[in-house]
């Protein structure tokens, strides 16, 4: 058999079998009853078998094609070694953290719109993931100046968004937020309201809106400046 045909065999055994032992890996530990981190930390760790596989794979091909870089190998194997394992550690650290940190956002950001809500937490996570890819890139000798450059230029481009954003939905925002607060110290879910803008019983009380039943059994979410600015009449569910 030609050599370059054995070392192609070898090299795609390794990526087929890489594949078959990811699948294998993230299915154990992305089921249910595993903790919340580590099902979360199923993908990183299933990667490392699927590039454990194919490097075997390519050490293999590289025993076809030159036998002597293939005797050097152990030397510089130990030598990398200790760098593999911190940026896999890195990068594992890295997605626990983002978990726990999305996690606290969440329950911070209760009382801000729903696109606030929606996209904040993914734009969190994605930046500490890129950032531990960074820390496990210099682990592994990897120059991560372009890469910092480009991560700089995302930070501020996404910053000025941001900004801009805020600037120019803040206010409504904020202006929801403190009819919020000072209508909640009057109005309770269960209690039934009869105003211009609606009627019926409030089921719930969100961080902008109150969410209205009618009486046909539609569900309406008024703003609570609109509430505050109109003539209210509440029953309470004991009378």
């Amino acid at each position: 058999m030609n050599e370059w045909v054995a070392a192609a065999i070898a090299a795609g055994a390794g990526i087929v079998i890489g594949s078959i032992l990811a699948r294998i890996v993230r299915g154990l530990l992305s089921k249910d009853r595993r903790a919340e981190a580590l099902r979360d930390a199923a993908g990183p760790i299933a990667g490392v078998f699927f590039a454990g596989a194919v490097i075997i794979g390519l050490i293999t091909a590289l025993g076809f094609v030159d036998e002597q870089a293939v005797d050097d190998l152990p030397n510089d194997f130990i030598d990398y070694v200790p760098k593999a394992l911190s940026a896999a550690i890195v990068v594992i650290v890295a997605n626990i953290a983002a978990t726990f940190v999305v996690a606290a956002l969440e329950r911070s950001l209760g009382h801000v719109s729903d696109t606030i809500r929606r996209r904040v937490p993914p734009v969190v996570k994605g930046g500490i993931l890129f950032m531990g890819g960074l820390i496990a890139a210099a682990q592994l000798g990897i120059d991560t100046l372009i890469l910092t450059l480009a991560a700089a230029a995302l930070f501020f481009g996404t910053a000025l968004t941001v900004a801009l954003v805020a600037y120019s939905g803040s206010g409504p925002v904020a202006s929801e937020v403190a009819a919020s607060r000072a209508l909640r110290r009057v109005l309770h879910v269960g209690d039934r309201v009869d105003t211009e803008i609606a009627t019926g019983t409030i089921v719930e009380l969100h961080g902008v809106k109150a969410e209205i039943e009618t009486a046909d059994g539609r569900r309406l979410l008024v703003p609570y400046t609109g509430l505050l600015d109109a003539v209210v009449g509440i029953t309470r569910p004991d009378g």
